[in-house]
């Protein structure tokens, strides 16, 4: 009963403000417009067939359309819409909610009724995660549907997208109770969460550069090492051959080049690696967001290979069945692919309590700050 009444007084709060109605009337519209996009036998429709595209590969069955259409929920209406635009809107509807809960005069009436201080903080914090829940719920809803009617796909892994973008949402929900219950100032709450959430994609991206750095000198010093192990093997057939042969020196110079370059790679290498493992203790204590809201992604991504990903590289082939001949890494653009591959090779292994569980502790400690400063104050 207890619960019931703050869920429901948490729902009033939240019907009665215009932004959550705002939030709502966006998601539908942001639904509507993924639903307007289909595949037929020529290619791709737009706004329900008013304007094609054609295309071989991206066609009605093909294994490149779905890749296409859950990269579009997964990669794109995940990441911009859900994880920053409709956060931002929630983070604003909901700041005010514990602030205003501890103002005097208000939380009087609570607490003087038979309800543990403990309880009712923690019961408070997630009803007030309903704001993301109904709005991720509906989003999910619709583009559930429009999947199952586009590519013929009733994936109920879609669904998994409330209890992401809701724990995503409380890493930042959490600082901003925090605050708010110190300052009782849901501007203030609204700002220092601001901050912290700009730290956040500091330390990832600072983290997420460094690691592609650290990944492309890798691939070349492999590259290096391999050059100078197939120079050595074609010096020592000339040898075999004719110590006399004029190609001899320049190969011998070739490989002493070979060498210079490794061990400046080497050294490169170091210096990024000193910096790189302190940024990556750092993420690793850390709430992790865009890991987090990644996972869909990793979660719904075709395990062939036919998605988003290979579509916006160019590596759109006809690979299913046949083997694909790898990259050369000689080039510039290959060793681009391969750093990518492997970036995103190992950010997949992940687990998800390294993604999930270790974000979720910092959760816990803010909020045992803030329940123990809730518990332990007069009001």
């Amino acid at each position: 009963m207890q619960l019931r009444a703050l869920l429901l007084d948490a729902y009033r709060q939240l019907s009665a403000a215009k932004l959550f109605w705002v939030t709502f009337g966006i998601s539908i519209l942001v639904v509507v417009a993924y639903g307007s996009v289909g595949f037929n036998g020529q290619g791709i429709s737009v706004l329900f067939g008013l304007w094609e595209i054609e295309s071989e590969e991206l066609r009605e069955g093909s294994p490149w359309a779905r890749g296409l259409y859950i990269g579009i929920f997964s990669s794109f209406l995940i990441n911009i819409w859900l994880a920053w635009i409709a956060t931002a809107l929630a983070l604003i509807s909901t700041c005010s909610i514990f602030p205003e809960f501890v103002h005097s005069g208000s939380i009087e009436l609570t607490i003087a009724k038979p309800i543990g201080r403990l309880k009712l903080f923690f019961a408070k914090y997630l009803v007030s995660l309903l704001f993301v829940v109904l709005q991720v719920a509906v989003f999910c809803i619709g583009v559930f549907i429009c999947v199952g009617l586009r590519i013929g796909e009733w994936n109920p892994l879609i669904f998994s997208a409330i209890p992401i973008v809701a724990t995503f949402f409380s890493y930042l929900f959490c600082i901003c109770v925090l605050v708010g219950i110190l300052t009782r100032s849901g501007i203030t709450a609204l700002l220092i969460t601001g901050v912290f959430w700009m730290m956040l994609w500091s330390i990832q991206t600072s983290e997420a550069v460094l690691h592609r750095f650290v990944i492309e000198q890798e691939v070349d010093i492999e590259r290096t090492n391999e050059g100078i192990e197939k120079s050595e093997i074609e010096l020592v057939k000339m040898q075999a051959v004719s110590t006399e042969d004029f190609r001899i020196p320049k190969l011998e110079k070739r490989i002493e080049t070979y060498k210079e370059d490794l061990i400046e790679s080497q050294e490169f290498l170091d210096k990024l690696t000193q910096w790189h493992t302190p940024t990556s203790w750092v993420l690793a204590i850390s709430p992790k967001n865009s890991q987090t809201i990644g996972l869909l992604d990793r979660w719904l991504s075709d395990p062939d290979g036919f998605d988003i990903g290979a579509i916006m590289n160019g590596d759109m082939r006809a690979f299913e069945g046949e083997e694909v001949e790898e990259f050369d890494r000689t080039t510039r653009g290959a060793r681009e692919r391969e750093t990518m591959r492997r970036m995103r090779k190992e950010y997949e292994s992940h687990s998800l309590w390294y993604v999930v569980g270790t974000s979720l502790l910092f959760e816990g400690f803010i909020l045992g700050i803030a329940s123990i400063y809730f518990c332990r104050k007069d009001f």
